[in-house]
């Protein structure tokens, strides 16, 4: 014992010392712990901290997946857990091209648009015409008489459909008359495009009629018989459409009110087979129109 107390240095002994207090206070305090008859040595206002259960939430979404009807989808606590779906169509905004407005997958959820015109076939009413928002999904249709102006000779005149969209030709009865005999007055030399001077008085009425009409047009229609070469016989009713064309030029009517065809014998107004078919079928038409 002696030996064990012997210390060498200062230093040694105050070492020595101060670990016979460390094992006193232990003992002192583990002495006191044991004899404090089952009373916690806690403070009473320290709660005891219990780790929560957390439930399975394997999206992470913060909603468990006993009530989470998209469990692999992180969702939202409005649409029961799964993605946001604003328009409520079925396809989740995300993937939704029109999430604010009800459309099929096969649209990528916007609705759909049958002629890719921008407007939606429920709000279409011409749904397989291309057409503008203006007129309701339809084709233009600027003078509103119900003929698209792509189909509207006269886009800018209300008219009727049965006359390609233009307002009827209104003509007193001499006026009719004037044309429906027109084309059996206009004569030609036999075989020629030349006029026959028999031929100027009924083309200077109709010159007068041009004039009194303004917003009128006229299409000049050259007819043959089927006598002949077919290709000679079209080319001299074209010739003698042409030949009228120039008189009422000349007369002063403008060239962009009047147009000349040739149609040889392909529009028959009679049977080729007798003479007075033919005289009928040998003819320049003069057609009104806007």
């Amino acid at each position: 014992m002696r030996d064990l107390l012997d210390f060498k240095t200062k230093k040694d002994r105050d070492d020595f010392l101060i670990a016979l207090a460390v094992i006193g206070l232990f003992f002192s305090f583990f002495y006191g712990f044991l004899s404090c008859d089952g009373d916690t040595i806690i403070p009473e206002e320290v709660a005891a901290v219990v780790a929560p259960v957390i439930p399975d939430d394997r999206d992470e979404d913060g909603i468990p997946d006993k009530t989470d009807k998209c469990p692999d989808l992180a969702g939202i606590v409005l649409n029961e857990g799964c993605p946001a779906d604003a328009d409520a169509d079925g396809i989740y905004d995300g993937e939704d091209k029109c999430p604010n407005l009800v459309g099929p997958l096969s649209n990528d959820g916007c609705p759909l648009d049958g002629d890719d015109d921008g407007i939606f076939d429920k709000e279409d009413a011409c749904p397989e015409l291309m057409g503008v928002a203006e007129n309701n999904g339809c084709p233009p249709d600027a003078d509103g008489d119900g003929v698209y102006d792509v189909n509207d000779k006269c886009p800018e005149k209300a008219g009727k459909a049965e006359n390609d969209g233009c307002p009827e030709i209104k003509l007193e009865e001499a006026e009719r008359t004037l044309l429906a005999t027109a084309m059996q007055n206009v004569e030609f030399v036999t075989g020629s495009a030349d006029l026959k001077p028999t031929s100027q008085a009924v083309l200077n009425q109709i010159a007068n009629l041009m004039t009194k009409y303004r917003s009128y047009k006229l299409d000049i229609d050259g007819h043959t018989d089927n006598r002949g070469d077919a290709a000679m016989n079209l080319q001299l009713s074209q010739s003698r459409a042409q030949a009228c064309y120039n008189y009422l030029l000349n007369a002063g009517i403008a060239k962009n009110r009047i147009s000349f065809r040739g149609f040889g014998a392909n529009k028959p107004l009679d049977s080729n087979d007798t003479a007075q078919g033919r005289k009928r079928n040998r003819r320049v038409e003069f057609n009104l129109h806007y």
